[in-house]
């Protein structure tokens, strides 16, 4: 199916489909720990959101905060059954065209990074930390 369109989204609310894809992109997605991440999205200065959609049908989320390196992506997700399908680079795509000047970055795991750096972004390996899995840094420049 085509994409039908990308709809930004206010910061707090939205329906229980839009957090049911974001969970995916939520280490260990518990009601409480979906709870805590829905606050922050309605509470802190800066945040927005961003679906896809497809047939009418919401198929990809994305959460994202300005902050002082840029615009950082703090989650992404496509619904089962329409992964590799570029609605995830929409995604990434409309945040940047949405901030044109700033640069885009994101902290990742090793099973993301292909996807990444398909879409331009440099990706780095992070510290270590006790009892993490290891972390990625990504980042793609203004423009790019």
């Amino acid at each position: 199916m085509t994409l039908d369109g990308i709809r930004f989204l206010p910061p707090a609310g939205g329906d229980e489909t839009f957090w049911r894809i974001l969970a995916a992109a939520v280490g260990d997605p518990t009601s409480e720990k979906m709870a805590k991440v829905r606050a922050t999205y309605r509470d802190e200065p800066g945040r927005g959101r961003v679906e896809a959609n497809v047939g009418g049908v919401q198929v990809a989320a994305a959460g994202f905060r300005q902050d002082q390196e840029g615009v950082e992506i703090t989650h992404i997700a496509v619904a089962p059954g329409h992964q590799n399908s570029g609605y995830g680079r929409a995604l990434i795509e409309a945040i940047s065209r949405a901030h044109p000047s700033l640069p885009i970055h994101a902290e990742t795991h090793i099973g993301a990074t292909g996807f990444y750096l398909r879409l331009g972004f440099a990706v780095e390996a992070l510290p270590s930390k006790a009892g993490w899995e290891p972390r990625f840094r990504c980042l793609r420049i203004a423009g790019v």
